[in-house]
């Protein structure tokens, strides 16, 4: 195969994922969970190698753990006689990855992949975690031509089952067994009987889940199934395992790498003492302890809602985890006076939480929440470029769990946040009579946009190249000078001031008529949303606003032939609207344009209603202004 007849435009294909999930008795070792998986998969090109690199997590609850074994993997080419070779992983090639005293993961790639290759891979799981039985993907961004998974439960164990994402099986079956085990001392010998409901859910020829604009992590999308222990009933023997927040803040509390470092001493008494007795503005404290943790520590890229070390430990070192992080910014905050909580949270890339799944293995991240009179604050400390303001865009991921000492406390925390991402242009320019434009420009960007662009400034080899990405995206425009203002301060917007202007004739001829966008290149000319339809919900992040305020100065003899109408357009339930107001002023032509979606999260019902509005949007847009001679 060379491509795949599912999506001809597929880096991979997915040939076959099977996995059976059950749990047996022995005698040594009691009941346990067993899973094998055993995927087959066609690589077609190389946007497809991360396929082959795998990070299995396991995790570990007092004495009972995950455990993967039998981990085998071997890719298939053909060589240039033609001849298939097969390479196998070496056992010296898995890496294991310790996390936390909770979390460990194995890493490997498949070796020897290239464009053409056939690899497989296959392992068993092994664990005493009941409550953690494996959930299973049946969908990627590759397509599927198979995947599978058979759950073989005895009676004994009872899961409530959910099923997630936008596709169903292409079938299921059910049945009943009936299993026994013999018990024998050596005296005696019996039998118990009991039955096993087995299960069997198949995925035929699934589509690839591609990203689309604007869309949560894609995980969130994926047809995938889920467990959740509800109880365990043996023979006059029945715990109900129906987990509770009330539960689960004691669990953390008491847990030797959440809480209860918490409840010690915090290693940052001597600072905390200084700042207390210099800074007596609560909110001012709070920002000075926020800057030491982050300007001091440096974060290693890994997750985890757990220390992976003493908070002592984190601060000699200075170095750690998210939750190593966060987790001594909360101790020196609680420190200084401030009342802080920690706030547990599912990253975009872990998946949103469900808020009706009772499961803290759903999340991977910690971040504070500081209380200064009425207010509350979120704050994490992991990136430097941050300011106090603003938490990561990876931590927006709908609603975290506060967890407080004080049960009363405990409740959801709206994460995304209420203050727009909003960007603005401001022209100022005059047309001379060859119909160019100079003048002055200026680009001023909030919260989380004003993030991503000061991140490409600092990602350019130097502030000019970045200046010329700019010229570049704009047909025919110039830049002769440029300031750059709070490249590092996201408490204040991102400002970046211009002079130049746009060339729109080559021969500086004088023009009997001439044509402007009076946008200037900054209106949204293209509509995002091409798809006719839509399964997922449109995740803006953030409310949003994008303005455009443009004064032009038309040059002299001249007068406005043609101008585009002024226009309102919204959309129901007051989600979102657009503003376009052009008048005309004696010489100058005065545009004001603003998208203003209010809504951080629009459902796919309102997919059409959307997509409208920006292709109307699109239409308005690139109207022209017509100047004509008198």
């Amino acid at each position: 195969m060379t491509t795949c007849a599912l999506d001809s435009s597929a880096g991979a294909l997915i040939i076959s994922d099977i996995g059976d999930v059950y749990i047996n008795y022995d005698d040594l070792n009691g009941f346990k969970i067993n899973m094998i998986r055993h995927l087959r998969v066609k690589i077609f090109n190389s946007t497809a190698f991360d396929l082959a690199k795998f990070k299995l997590m396991c995790y570990k609850s007092g004495d009972l753990e995950e455990k993967y074994t039998r981990i085998r993997a071997a890719s298939y080419n053909l060589n240039e006689s033609g001849k298939m070779e097969t390479i196998e992983l070496s056992k010296d090639n898995i890496f294991t990855d310790r996390i936390s005293n909770k979390e460990k993961s194995y890493n490997f790639s498949v070796p020897n992949i290239k464009e053409g290759s056939v690899f497989e891979v296959e392992y068993t799981l092994t664990s005493k975690l009941f409550w953690q039985l494996p959930e299973w993907e049946f969908q990627t961004k590759y397509p599927t031509l198979l995947s599978e998974l058979n759950v073989a439960v005895p009676e004994y164990f009872i899961y409530k089952r959910q099923m997630r994402g936008y596709i169903s099986p292409s079938f299921t079956e059910s049945k009943k067994d009936a299993r026994s085990i013999l018990f024998s001392d050596g005296s005696y010998t019996e039998t118990v009987t009991y039955s096993e409901f087995v299960d069997k859910y198949v995925f035929i020829n699934v589509p690839a889940l591609y990203e689309e604009p604007f869309m949560n992590d894609i995980s969130n999308y994926t047809a995938a199934i889920e467990f959740e222990l509800a109880a365990i009933q043996f023979p006059r023997n029945y715990k109900d395992y129906t987990s509770t927040w009330d539960k689960i803040d004691k669990l953390l509390w008491n847990d030797e790498e959440f809480g209860v470092p918490l409840k010690r001493g915090c290693p940052l008494k001597k600072e905390a003492e200084v700042l207390k007795t210099t800074i007596p503005d609560p909110m001012k404290r709070m920002i000075a302890a926020h800057e030491i943790v982050r300007n001091s520590m440096k974060y290693d890229g890994r997750n985890s809602l757990y220390l992976s070390k003493s908070l002592n430990k984190v601060w000699d070192e200075k170095t750690g985890k998210s939750s190593d992080i966060n987790l001594l910014l909360i101790s020196f905050l609680n420190e200084c006076d401030i009342e802080t909580h920690p706030v547990i949270l599912s990253t975009r890339e872990n998946g949103i939480i469900n808020p009706a799944q009772i499961m803290l293995s759903k999340f991977n991240y910690v971040i504070a929440e500081a209380v200064i009179d009425s207010a509350r604050i979120l704050l994490d400390a992991t990136d430097k470029k941050l300011t106090w303001n603003i938490i990561p865009e990876a931590c927006h991921n709908g609603k975290g769990r506060r967890v407080s000492r004080d049960s009363h406390l405990s409740d959801w925390v709206n994460l995304n946040g209420r203050t727009p991402n909003e960007e603005t242009y401001f022209y100022q320019v005059k047309v001379d009579s060859s119909g160019n434009i100079k003048g002055n420009f200026s680009l001023r960007l909030s919260e989380l946009t004003a993030v991503d662009v000061a991140e490409k400034i600092r990602n350019a080899n130097t502030e000019e190249e970045y200046i010329n990405e700019i010229e570049a995206s704009v047909t025919g425009m110039y830049i002769d000078n440029y300031t750059i203002e709070n490249l590092d301060d996201r408490t204040h917007p991102l400002i970046v001031n211009m002079d130049g202007g746009f060339r729109h004739s080559i021969d500086e001829s004088v023009k009997d008529v001439i044509y402007i966008n009076p946008g200037m290149g900054a209106l949204i000319d293209e509509n995002p949303f091409k798809a006719e339809t839509r399964m997922y919900p449109i995740d803006f992040i953030r409310p949003k606003i994008n303005k455009v305020i443009s004064m032009i100065t038309i040059p002299d003899g001249y007068e406005v032939a043609e101008l585009p109408m002024s226009i309102n357009l919204g959309m129901s339930e007051k989600r979102g609207y657009y503003r376009y107001n052009i008048v005309v002023n004696g010489n100058r032509i005065q545009l004001s344009a603003t998208l203003n979606i209010n809504s951080s999260l629009i459902t796919f019902n309102s997919y059409e209603e959307l997509r409208e509005l920006f292709n109307r949007i699109v239409a308005k847009n690139n109207e022209m202004v017509v100047l004509k001679k008198i």
